[in-house]
């Protein structure tokens, strides 16, 4: 009111300068008593502002599938990296909290922890691990819809590829970080100690074809010195991507059809492949026991030498540069080259490997869900994005993601998938549901595959039969 009255004085004052400004002088009149003033009413009382309540506090559960004590590619302790990067992460977010654990590993490869915590209506808020393993939570109905944790100019980001395997129609229940290559691996130092050197492929493709595999892998194999060509196994589910990969070179078989939704490895040209790879078995190119074997049993008789080519080619990669340096293993040379391909048929393609994934089990609390989005959207971030990657012995995802190897064991395959195109050894993508049960029929197969006198083509009937019943059954 004061404010009011002072106004209305100022104008009073500014229209009688300007009326004497603007009209020639006249005799003012005789000055009238002004008015006595009004008094202002009482000011009413301000209340004071209140201060911001500060945000509750949040403590969200990550686990990475993985045991204590593994590293990344460099050596550094997946825990110490983690913490570096979450402590970082809460300094700018007050009042989060992040409890990270290594979970899940076995020697199976298994999921058995988190499949606990699940049981018992425990499970971490974000699980990290790979795309096929974090899809059977989705089966079930346990993630959540990751789509808002992903901003417009992250979504470009990503090619439309890596994302399609991770949607169940528009719902994004998981994003990937990383991808790798499933090529070949030759230990070099092998063939040239044994003068067969010039059986192998050569730049600029490493390719070639199955019958100059056959005439390598036979050139080598040498179990009286507890040398053999190769290896598969099949005790776990496990890397099963290593026989699949070899699937690539025969391009006329189909493992799945996802339009159909149906399983087709039983087909003419699948029995082929299977025949051939039979044929390698028969001939004693590969460390005896196959169908008991799984990863942890087969990497010794690469770090040990003792084999020559194995098909998991970043994994071998990654895992003598760790021998290496740890010096438990002696140092090799090795290189990459492509599947063999039947004769005839276009250079394989690289298998691609498994991404790994962030998932969210489902949440009750809206403003708990909101900082877990926040969360995951930080980890996908491309510089974050691309440590991970790297300490996998993988690439980034992210098509922005400052990505550059001069090392040729990962350049030379990155340029081969480039040239070559790629291929899914997992055949997650398109698979409605229940594929962890689908890889478990599968792995049983191939423990039936390997062994003396197997029929093929019955087996392979048997898989489809079974496969099909399980993804039909899908809700």
């Amino acid at each position: 009111m004061k404010k009011l009255a002072f106004l209305l004085t100022v104008i009073t004052v500014l229209s009688t300068l300007l009326a004497a400004c603007g009209a020639p002088a006249t005799p003012a009149p005789a000055p009238t008593e002004a008015p006595a003033p009004t008094a202002a009413p009482a000011p009413t009382e301000v209340p004071a502002p209140t201060a911001t309540a500060a945000p509750a506090p949040v403590t969200i559960t990550y686990w990475a599938f993985g045991s204590e004590g593994s590293a990344m590619a460099d050596g550094t302790l997946w825990t110490d990296w983690y913490g570096k990067i979450f402590k970082q992460y809460q300094e700018s977010h007050p009042g989060v909290t992040v409890d990270f654990a290594l979970k899940g590993y076995d020697a199976s490869g298994s999921t058995l922890v988190v499949d606990t915590a699940v049981a018992a209506g425990t499970p971490p808020d974000i699980y990290f691990d790979t795309k096929f393993r974090v899809k059977k939570y989705q089966d079930a109905k346990l993630l959540e819809d990751l789509t808002p944790a992903l901003t417009a100019d992250d979504l470009k980001a990503y090619d439309a590829a890596a994302t399609a395997g991770s949607k169940s129609g528009n719902m994004m229940w998981s994003i990937p970080a990383d991808g790798g290559y499933w090529n070949m691996i030759v230990n070099k130092s092998l063939f040239d100690a044994a003068g067969k050197s010039d059986l192998l492929p050569k730049g600029p493709d490493y390719s070639w074809t199955t019958e100059e595999f056959m005439a390598a892998c036979e050139a080598i194999n040498d179990p009286a010195n507890k040398v053999y060509c190769t290896a598969f196994f099949a005790g776990s589910t496990s890397m099963d991507s290593a026989t699949n990969a070899w699937l690539a070179g025969f391009p006329d078989c189909k493992f799945f059809d996802p339009t159909a939704t149906k399983y087709t490895v039983n087909s003419a040209a699948c029995v082929e492949a299977f025949t051939f790879l039979h044929g390698i078995y028969e001939k004693g190119l590969m460390v005896p026991g196959a169908a008991g074997l799984i990863d942890d049993t087969t990497d010794p008789y690469w770090l040990d030498q003792q084999v020559a080519i194995l098909g998991q080619g970043n994994w071998y990669d990654s895992i003598t540069k760790k021998g290496v340096a740890a010096g438990t293993s002696k140092a090799r040379d090795y290189i990459f080259v492509q599947f063999p391909n039947k004769p005839g048929s276009p250079v394989t393609p690289v298998g691609m490997s498994n991404p790994d994934v962030w998932g969210v089990f489902k949440q009750s609390d809206p403003a708990k869900l909101k900082a877990i989005y926040d969360l995951v959207q930080f980890m996908q971030m491309p510089d974050i994005a691309t440590q991970i990657a790297i300490g996998w012995g993988k690439i980034p995802v992210r098509s922005d993601a400052t990505f550059k190897s001069d090392d040729p064991s990962v350049a030379e395959p990155l340029a081969a998938a480039r040239k070559f195109g790629s291929y899914d050894p997992y055949f997650v993508n398109g698979v409605p549901c229940n594929y962890t049960e689908v890889r478990t029929a599968w792995s049983e197969t191939r423990q039936a595959f390997w062994q003396d006198n197997a029929d093929v083509q019955a087996l392979l009937d048997a898989f489809v039969e079974r496969a099909n019943g399980i993804v039909t059954s899908c809700p």
